[in-house]
């Protein structure tokens, strides 16, 4: 190898090594700039954050889900109770008709 191909390897080298020095500070940080925010640190920032707002919904959704199936058996319970009490009104209808006519034959036999 000659010292002009070394030389011209050497340059290559040193280019893709500043190429992968800066892909290496913008992916996790670099020590002259402490400042910014490193694009991995962005990264598991915003996973974070969307890991949260998923663990939000799912709990609200279950809330809800929940509150239906509890408003349902309310609903439910209302509707058999009003049943009970119509039957139960029908029923007293009767009776007191029943009442009425014994009540009028007792009359009328005395």
């Amino acid at each position: 190898m000659s010292i002009e191909q070394s030389k011209e390897c050497y340059e290559h080298h040193m280019l893709l090594k500043e190429t992968l020095d800066e892909m290496h500070d913008f992916l996790f940080g670099d020590t002259k700039h402490t400042n910014d925010v490193s694009f991995v640190s962005k990264v598991n920032l915003m996973f974070e954050e969307l890991s949260f707002i998923k663990h939000i919904l799912i709990g609200s959704i279950t809330a809800i889900i929940a509150a239906c199936i509890f408003l349902g058996q309310q609903l439910y319970r209302i509707d058999t109770t009003s049943k009970s009490l119509n039957l139960y009104i029908e029923n007293s209808k009767q009776i007191e008709i029943k009442l009425a006519k014994l009540e009028e034959i007792i009359r009328n036999n005395k």
